[in-house]
């Protein structure tokens, strides 16, 4: 096999370029006292199926982290796109500069298994019981979730599948003029849902339809 010179690429400056498109989470946490916080995470990842379970990164800086170590539970809500100025607002303003909930008018939904609250205008939110906490650098610790319950917007999804119309937020990072100043968080609108091609000569070769 003859290996060719990186001609069609162009140095990306950060390892998260190539996978800025994302749905990102607002993570949800609440105090002992009740006090309800959230933020947003956009360095998380599931590590399992079942028991499903999701490991999110987090500032030991915020309060997010320090109502988790506190309390051991969270939500992880799925913003729909018309909340895309919630989520901008959720990663630039601490929970201990501004109350989230009131400045936003999210709605608090109750829970099955834990204490911390749904978002109801998300599109999907799902309940996490902290399993571990690991210990990454000076500055940030991973966070095991184990889900307990999950829940999605009705009429959202077929199976795994987004609809055409559930307008989930699709997160495609920071634009920057010539002097690197910043021109805003951009998102786009998701639509025309496709299925791979089974029978093109790869995939009828060495994968079944699943």
């Amino acid at each position: 096999m003859e290996w060719v010179d990186a001609d069609m690429f162009e140095e990306a400056g950060h390892g998260n370029k190539p996978f800025a498109l994302r749905v990102p989470a607002l993570l949800v946490t609440k105090s002992k006292d009740g006090e309800l916080n959230f933020l947003t995470a956009m360095w998380f990842t599931p590590i399992g199926f079942e028991p499903s379970r999701m490991i999110v990164a987090v500032s030991k800086s915020t309060l997010t982290h320090e109502r988790l170590m506190e309390t051991g539970e969270f939500v992880m809500s799925a913003p729909s796109r018309d909340m895309m100025d919630i989520v901008v607002m959720a990663g630039r303003v601490s929970g201990r500069e501004a109350n989230k909930w009131e400045a936003t008018g999210l709605t608090p939904v109750k829970p099955r298994h834990i204490s911390v609250p749904l978002i109801a205008e998300a599109i999907g939110n799902v309940e996490y019981r902290v399993q571990k906490v690991m210990p990454f650098d000076d500055a940030t610790d991973l966070f095991v979730g184990e889900a307990l319950a999950a829940y999605m917007r009705k009429g959202c999804m077929e199976g795994e599948l987004y609809k055409d119309d559930s307008d989930p937020l699709l997160y495609l990072g920071t634009k920057y003029d010539s002097n690197g100043k910043s021109l805003g968080k951009h998102y786009a609108e998701f639509s025309g849902v496709k299925c791979a091609d089974y029978d093109s000569p790869l995939l009828k070769k060495y994968v079944t339809r699943r």
